[in-house]
């Protein structure tokens, strides 16, 4: 680290940057559309009935599949329809864990990067207001130097 005032301004300025960046690239994560890249997007899979009714929903809250085992037909509309509740309940339960894991995960990883962020920026305002009074002693002392002359 320099003892010049711009440098450690600089160096503050980049600090502030960088957090925001993280903050902005949070935000967009958090936001993505369900429309996104599947890949990048979180999926989680209930199931009901053994088994034999499974959910699958994807970011965003929406329902990517539903496979009913045809042999469950037997059991009437009205309990392959109770089965499909609970399996895309269970889904979406999973999904909402797993986002609610990322969410803390970036928090966590923010929270330590800010933890870095404020370290650093008192050590840079230390070495500006060092490299500031060293300035003002400079002026000072060829202020004498100055009136000296005079004389």
């Amino acid at each position: 680290m320099t003892n010049d005032p711009f440098s450690a301004a600089a160096s503050l300025d980049e600090l502030l940057t960088q957090t925001q960046q993280a903050l902005s690239s949070m935000r967009s994560r958090a936001a993505e559309q369900p429309d996104g890249d599947p890949g990048r997007l979180l999926r989680a899979e209930g199931s009901a009935a053994a088994g034999q009714v499974r959910a699958v929903v994807v970011q965003g809250g929406r329902l990517e599949s539903v496979t009913v085992d045809p042999q469950l037909a037997e059991a009437g509309m009205e309990v392959v329809c109770g089965h499909v509740v609970v399996a895309v309940n269970a889904a979406l339960a999973d999904l909402d864990a797993q986002v609610s894991a990322s969410a803390r995960a970036d928090v966590d990883a923010l929270a330590a990067r800010l933890g870095g962020l404020q370290e650093q920026s008192v050590r840079q305002m230390e070495l500006f207001s060092r490299a500031m009074e060293d300035v003002v002693a400079r002026l000072n002392r060829g202020g004498d130097v100055g009136a000296r002359a005079d004389r």
